[in-house]
């Protein structure tokens, strides 16, 4: 249905929070964990390249159905991004109109392409090419990655041109959307930190080439 994250009001059930047998699965406080991050998280991340536990992007919840009870409450049926939490969370009393437990989330930012990445540009290892910009949406799949060995799955001189750039909402870091320009026939995005002008990788591999 769409992207969204806990109030930390509600806790997470393995059916509607007032269904006889209901077990819970996340209580109030880890839920109100999920949703919080503060400046120090983001600083954080950005020292140590991973977030906290309980914290970062991973902790969105993807709503994608719903029952209503008896009494007209809703409860929609929610999983986290990196999918390690499932159940249902109290969403209301309107189907679509998300409250109690749940509010929407703009799990990404629109942002601008640098003006010295409009030519063309690769990655450099340790870059993985993603499906969709990871944990900003769920199921967000590795398509490839670059390592500095043979064993790598995508060339090392593979050519792209950027198309598209976001942040997300809460790391603030960010990544490119990439489209190959040459016969590799690549696409996906990937995060800035692995990314530049092709010319600087071609001389990094010794060989001549123009952007």
């Amino acid at each position: 249905m769409r992207n969204v994250s806990a109030t930390g009001k509600y806790a997470l059930y393995t059916k509607p929070g007032t269904t006889k047998g209901a077990k819970l699965i996340a209580s109030k406080a880890k839920l109100q964990e999920w949703q919080t991050y503060t400046n120090v998280d983001r600083d954080y991340y950005q020292v140590n390249g991973k977030n906290k536990l309980n914290r970062g992007s991973g902790y969105y919840l993807r709503a994608y159905c719903y029952t209503v009870t008896n009494t007209g409450a809703v409860y929609y049926k929610v999983v986290t991004m990196n999918g390690k939490y499932r159940g249902y969370l109290y969403g209301g009393k309107k189907v679509g109109k998300f409250a109690g437990g749940l509010k929407p989330a703009n799990t990404t930012q629109s942002t601008l392409i640098p003006t010295n990445f409009t030519a063309n540009v690769g990655i450099i290892s340790g870059g993985t090419l993603w499906n969709q910009v990871p944990y900003t949406q769920y199921k967000a799949k590795r398509l490839a990655h670059m390592t500095d060995f043979n064993s790598t799955t995508i060339p090392h001189l593979a050519k792209f041109k950027i198309t598209k750039a976001i942040k997300r909402t809460k790391e603030q870091d960010t990544y490119y959307q990439l489209v190959s320009t040459d016969n590799y026939h690549f696409s996906g995005w990937v995060n800035s930190i692995y990314v530049d002008r092709y010319s600087s990788i071609a001389d990094n591999w010794g060989v001549d080439a123009t952007d």
